[in-house]
C-alpha cells in the first residue's frame, strides 16, 4: 500500500507567539508529517525482515532537483543476528527499476514485487554473526503518493528543490533498505552528486564538497545509530549560515541551510536555537550528537521534521524550532519501539517546547501555553494518549491526543512526582544504556519514573495514558465556627472509560485580600476535609497554576446553617435534624463518599432520623433548606 498524505493549510504564527487555536504550534505542524494507512500491515513486514542488524549504510546517488528521476546505489553492511534464511528482506517502491544487486561484491539474484517488497537471495554457507554487504543499484522516479509524498520538489523563487520526508515508512519511496523500528544503522555515509549550483543538506558532518565542471559531489557522514525514517537529504541553491551553541560550555555548530530569498528574515529566527540547545542540555542530558552538529534545512512544506542532527523546516516559528530540536533527545537518540506509542516522541517534544516558555521571555508565554493546551485537549470528551488505531493516519498523528494530551500527561507527572523526581527520571531514561541510541517503550519510561518517584504509577497510567477523557471537579465549601470550613470535593468524568481520576487537586482560597493554596489528595468521590484557611473565604480557584487536564470546574460557598443543627451529635440510634423548612431535603454520605439511607419522619421540630441501620462512624448530611444548602457532620458512636 502506498503512503497517503494530506496537505493541511496552516495558520501563520508570529514569532514567539501562540495562536488561540494552537494551529501554528510546533506540535501541530510536526503532527502533519507523513500520513500512512500501511502501519498495521507493516508489523508483519517487520517480523519477516528482522533477522539482521545494519551496521553501515552508504548512499551513492545522482540527483538533479530540476528533473524527476534519481539513480545510484545504496550499500548496506549488516550482520546476521539469527540463522540466515534463503533471502534477505528489504523494501523499495516498485516505481523504481532495480538494475542489479551485489552480495559481498558478487552478482546476486533478487525479486522485486508487490508495491515495495525486495527479496535478495543469499548464497549458501552463511552463518550467524557474519558481516556481509548488499548493494542495490536502481533508478526511477520516487513514488509521490498523495500530497507531498516521501519526496518533495516544490520550487522556491523559481529555483528547483528536492527533499525527503520519510516518517513513518517513506524510506522505501526513495531508497532500498530496512524500514522498521527494530534496527538502527550504526553509521551512514551520503555521497550525493548534483549540478554544481546546488548544495546538499543531510545528517551528520559535512566531510567534503567538490565541484568538477558542472557537477558537485557532496559527502556527509553520520556516526551515530539512526532509525531509517530519520535519514534524509535536501537539495537546492542553499545559503548557509552558522551559529554556535555552548551546551555545558562546549561549542556546537548550528548550521542552517536557508533559501537565499528569505535568509535575512530567517537568520534572526534560527539565532534563537543555541539558547534552547543549552536549556535542554541543562535540564536533561547533553545534546546527543555533540561531536557532529545540529542544523536546519529549509524545505517547501508547512511543518517540520526532526531528521537526526538536521531538522527540515517549512517555517522558522519559535515553537517549531524548539519542538524539532527536542526530538534530538526524545525520538532520535531514543526512538519509539511501537507506533501506537508515538507519544514517546511527540508528547515529549511538545512538552519540551512548552518548557522553554517557562524559562524564557520572563515566563510570559508559559501560563498561556498551559491554558490553551488544556482547552485544546478538553475540547472533546474522549480519546487516549495511547493510539490503538494506527491504520487511521489522522489518529496516529492526532495533535490533540498524541501531541498535547501526551505533553500534559508529562506535565501532570511532574506535578505528582515533583520536579526533582521527574527530571531525575527523564535523565535516567535518556542515560539508560539499554535505551540510549536505541528504541524504547512506554513501559521503559514508566519504570524509570517509578524508580525515581518511589511508588507505583499504575493507576496514573491507567487513567491518563490508556484511559480516556478528563474530570470536572466541584468544591462545596460550608462555613463552620470561626475560620473553619467543611470542604467536600467531587468530580464528574467526561468519558465512561475512567469512572474516577485519583489525583492531587490544588485549590486556592481567596478572601480579605489574602489567599492560600491547599492540595487535596482526591482518592474517592464526595471526599471531605475540615480546613482552616485563616480568613473568610469569598472565592475559590481550582488548579490555579494549571497542572491538571480538567474542564468545567465549579465551586460553591455555602453560609453556615445557623438555624440548622443536629441533636444529639454524637448520636447512637436517633438524631433530630432541626431545619426551618418543612419541605427541606437531605442526603446522607459516608466519609468515603457513598450515599446511604436511614428511616426518617417529619415533625414540627424537624426531621427525625433513625440511625439503627447505620454503622458507627462519621457521616455527612447534605441538606437544602429553601435557597440555602449546607453540610453537617454526624458522628454515630455506640
Amino acid at each position: 500500500m502506498r503512503l497517503r498524505y494530506r496537505l493541511i493549510l496552516l495558520i501563520s504564527l508570529l514569532p514567539l507567539a501562540l495562536s488561540s487555536q494552537l494551529s501554528g504550534s510546533g506540535a501541530v505542524c510536526c503532527s502533519m508529517k507523513h500520513r500512512t494507512a500501511a502501519v498495521a500491515d507493516h508489523y508483519r513486514i517487520e517480523a519477516e525482515f528482522c533477522s539482521y542488524d545494519v551496521t553501515f549504510l552508504q548512499f551513492n546517488l545522482s540527483i538533479d532537483p530540476a528533473i524527476e528521476p534519481i539513480e545510484g546505489s545504496v550499500l548496506t553492511q549488516f550482520r546476521f543476528t539469527g540463522i540466515p534464511s534463503a533471502c534477505l528482506g528489504m523494501e523499495l517502491s516498485t516505481t523504481f527499476t532495480v538494475d542489479s544487486v551485489l552480495f559481498d561484491g558478487l552478482p546476486a539474484t533478487y525479486e522485486h514485487s508487490g508495491e515495495y517488497t525486495l527479496r535478495i537471495f543469499c548464497p549458501s554457507g552463511l552463518t550467524a554473526g557474519d558481516i556481509h554487504s548488499v548493494e542495490v543499484f536502481y533508478r526511477g522516479i520516487p513514488s509521490q503518493g498523495q500530497g507531498f509524498g516521501s519526496v518533495g520538489r516544490i520550487p522556491h523563487n523559481g529555483n528547483p528543490a528536492f527533499w525527503t520526508l520519510s516518517e513513518p515508512y517513506g524510506c522505501r519511496d526513495w531508497w532500498p533498505g530496512r524500514n522498521d523500528l527494530f534496527d538502527k544503522a550504526d553509521s551512514i555515509r551520503m555521497n550525493i552528486r548534483t549540478p554544481a549550483s546546488f548544495r546538499v543538506a543531510s545528517n551528520g558532518i559535512l566531510v567534503s564538497e567538490e565541484v568538477s565542471g558542472d557537477s558537485r559531489t557532496t559527502i556527509w557522514e553520520h556516526r551515530h545509530p539512526i532509525a531509517p525514517y530519520l535519514i534524509a537529504l535536501a537539495i537546492t541553491n542553499y545559503q548557509v549560515h552558522t551559529d554556535t551553541a555552548y551546551p555545558g560550555g562546549l561549542p556546537l555548530p548550528v548550521i542552517n541551510y536557508l533559501y537565499p530569498e528569505t535568509a535575512s528574515v530567517n537568520i534572526p529566527r534560527v539565532a534563537q536555537t543555541p539558547m534552547i540547545i543549552e536549556l535542554f542540555s541543562s535540564l536533561f542530558t547533553p545534546y546527543p550528537f555533540m561531536d557532529e552538529k545540529y542544523g536546519h534545512a529549509q524545505f517547501g512544506w508547512g511543518g517540520g521534521m526532526e531528521h537526526q542532527t538536521m531538522s527540515f523546516m517549512g517555517r522558522f516559528d519559535y515553537e517549531i524550532i524548539a519542538h524539532e530540536l527536542a526530538h534530538q533527545w526524545f525520538g532520535n537518540m531514543i526512538t519509539l519501539r511501537l507506533w501506537p506509542e508515538i507519544w514517546l516522541n511527540e508528547g515529549f517534544a511538545t512538552y519540551l517546547s512548552a518548557i522553554t516558555y517557562e524559562h524564557f521571555f520572563d515566563g510570559y508565554w508559559w501560563p498561556r501555553w498551559k491554558s490553551q493546551a488544556i482547552e485544546f485537549v478538553t475540547s472533546e470528551p474522549g480519546g487516549s494518549v495511547y493510539c490503538p488505531d494506527t491504520i487511521n493516519p489522522d489518529r496516529l498523528f492526532n495533535a490533540r491526543l498524541t501531541y498535547y494530551k501526551g505533553a500534559l500527561l508529562l506535565h501532570m507527572l511532574r506535578f505528582v512526582m515533583g520536579d526533582e523526581a521527574f527530571f531525575t527520571a527523564c535523565r535516567n531514561y535518556l542515560d539508560d544504556p539499554r535505551l540510549k541510541y536505541s528504541f524504547a517503550t512506554t513501559a521503559d519510561l514508566k519504570a524509570h519514573l517509578e524508580a525515581a518517584y518511589g511508588s507505583s504509577l499504575d493507576r496514573f497510567f491507567s487513567d491518563w495514558y490508556t484511559g480516556e477523557g478528563f474530570p470536572s471537579w466541584h468544591v462545596h465549601l460550608v462555613g463552620q465556627s470561626g475560620y473553619d470550613y467543611h470542604l467536600m470535593l467531587s468530580q464528574q468524568t467526561s468519558h465512561p472509560s475512567v469512572g474516577f481520576f485519583s489525583m492531587p487537586v490544588p485549590v486556592r482560597f481567596y478572601g480579605a485580600g489574602r489567599d492560600t493554596l491547599m492540595i487535596f489528595n482526591h482518592s474517592h468521590n464526595a471526599e471531605s476535609w475540615i480546613i482552616s484557611p485563616g480568613f473568610i473565604v469569598d472565592s475559590i480557584r481550582i488548579d490555579p497554576e494549571q497542572w491538571l487536564i480538567s474542564a468545567g470546574n465549579t465551586y460553591e460557598i455555602a453560609k453556615p446553617g445557623l438555624e440548622v443543627s443536629l441533636s444529639p451529635n454524637p448520636a447512637a440510634d436517633y438524631t433530630l435534624l432541626r431545619i426551618p423548612d418543612s419541605n427541606a431535603s437531605f442526603r446522607i454520605y459516608t466519609s468515603a463518599g457513598s450515599e446511604v439511607s436511614a428511616p426518617f419522619g417529619r415533625s414540627s421540630d424537624g426531621i427525625e432520623l433513625s440511625l439503627r441501620n447505620l454503622r458507627a462512624g462519621t457521616y455527612f448530611i447534605h441538606y437544602k433548606n429553601g435557597n440555602e444548602s449546607g453540610i453537617l457532620k454526624l458522628v454515630i458512636a455506640r
